[in-house]
């Protein structure tokens, strides 16, 4: 029976797609190893959306390359974005990969686990691989796509050139593969999107899927990712506020804090417009958690443009955020400019970006002491197994001081907060007058 073992890299789009082919290999026979050294076949879904993503992925290929010295017959793929972007140097500089697909092409997994060489990364700009609908992820959580590719053409973004153009699917297949979640167990699902405010069914989009969602039996957390600005759906804010499943999170990502900088990136709004969102959103959530993603070093990124980015952070206070150096790329329209940043220079912009929004999130989770939060159970914690990792609805990892079983939900007061983490006690429930509780009757819960 052949084995083979998938290592995800990047983005929550391509842990879906690693669920797809796992899907597809399993159907075929196939089964999961436990590890590389266990594998008859290697696949490394990947990511080019920055440079290092691309170097970890190099550097990982040449570790595994030992192990086809070593193992007749053990077949190695590459999978995602980088056969997409960079097919010519990996056939170069990687001769001993056996196959290249890219996101439109999944569906030559299994031929290809099997024995077929090639190289598959046409755009076809069709596929959305609906009739799949896998139904796994890391149990309870799951990621499910709405829609796939991008129309937008930021230009910094490569994902227009890898993944294609905005295609949706249907909302009776998105919520039939919930429907398959909810009976497998699942209690949080994740809608994805590289745009997916943009998500449309015959007029319907994405209030209308999260409110749909919401009335499936089973399922207690909803999630979205990833919201653009320019294409921000008020009417969402009503939903996220009135439907207790929907999560009382935004990842909202800004960019840069500069309006100049944010129109050579071809963001499509303003630091102003920017603005009104997050006013709005507070308006009617005001404890609305809030993260974002930033890029420092944009060509022609001045030192005040900068400061205008820091003066944004502090102003709206983000719980957290995904701060990196702006990387060249391929095809790119940044790419042609020639105003570029000193990579010195960047890094301590970079630096400095992440000093005072970890000053941010540290005051934020601060925040969370002597409250009492409803938590989904997602695992054991590692470092004590006598402990539990959880997650809020308002997408805040958590510890909780007991072994709980995977997906339960439980109130929790938070004691104390090490870090960024809080760490809490579950609360127990009240008995009326009269009736024993589980614990006096012997079983602790």
């Amino acid at each position: 029976m052949k084995k083979f073992f998938i290592l995800t890299f990047g983005c929550q789009m391509n842990v879906y797609d690693s669920a797809l082919m796992e899907y597809l290999l399993e159907k075929d026979g196939s089964v999961k190893a436990n590890s590389v050294n266990d594998a008859d076949v290697i696949i490394l879904n990947t990511c080019a959306v920055r440079e290092h993503a691309v170097n970890r992925v190099l550097s990982r290929l040449e570790d595994i390359k030992g192990l086809k010295r070593k193992k007749s017959g053990l077949r190695i793929g590459v999978t995602g974005c980088i056969p997409q972007h960079l097919k010519e140097k990996l056939i170069k500089e990687k001769p001993f990969i056996d196959f290249l697909l890219g996101p439109d092409n999944l569906r030559k997994i299994v031929s290809c686990a099997n024995g077929e060489d090639g190289i598959f990364v046409k755009l076809i700009g069709t596929p959305i691989y609906s009739e799949l609908s896998p139904a796994r992820g890391n149990f309870p959580e799951a990621f499910v796509s709405v829609m796939r590719g991008c129309n937008n053409f930021c230009s910094y973004c490569v994902v227009p050139y890898t993944r294609g153009r905005e295609r949706h699917r249907s909302i009776g297949d998105v919520l039939k593969e919930v429907k398959k979640l909810s009976n497998e167990g699942y209690k949080r699902v994740i809608f994805l999107g590289q745009n997916v405010n943009d998500y449309n069914d015959n007029g319907r989009g994405l209030p209308y899927l999260l409110s749909r969602a919401a009335k499936l039996e089973g399922i207690e957390r909803i999630g979205f990712l990833t919201s653009h600005p320019a294409y921000f759906p008020f009417e969402v804010i009503k939903v996220m506020k009135n439907e207790p499943k929907v999560e009382k999170f935004l990842h909202l990502p800004l960019q840069s804090g500069n309006s100049k900088i944010l129109k050579l990136m071809k963001r499509g709004y303003t630091k102003e417009e920017y603005l009104k969102i997050i006013d709005a959103v507070r308006n009617e959530i005001d404890d609305i958690t809030l993260s974002t993603d930033i890029i420092v070093g944009f060509p022609g990124e001045t030192d005040r443009d900068f400061m205008d980015t820091i003066k944004m952070i502090e102003m709206i206070g983000f719980n957290s955020a995904y701060m990196f150096k702006y990387s060249p790329r391929r095809y790119t329209l940044a790419n042609t400019f020639i105003n570029n940043i000193d990579e010195k220079i960047k890094k301590e912009r970079l630096n400095e970006l992440i000093r005072i929004q970890s000053d941010i999130t540290r005051e934020k989770s601060e925040a969370y002491r002597e409250k009492i939060l409803d938590v989904l159970v997602t695992g054991k914690n590692e470092k004590n197994l006598l402990e539990s990792n959880g997650i809020t609805v308002y997408n805040k990892n958590i510890i909780v001081k007991e072994r709980l079983e995977k997906g339960k939900m439980v109130k929790v007061k938070i004691d104390e907060v090490k870090g960024w983490t809080p760490i809490g006690t579950p609360v127990k429930e009240r008995v009326s007058r009269g009736e024993k509780s589980e614990e006096q009757n012997g079983v602790t819960v």
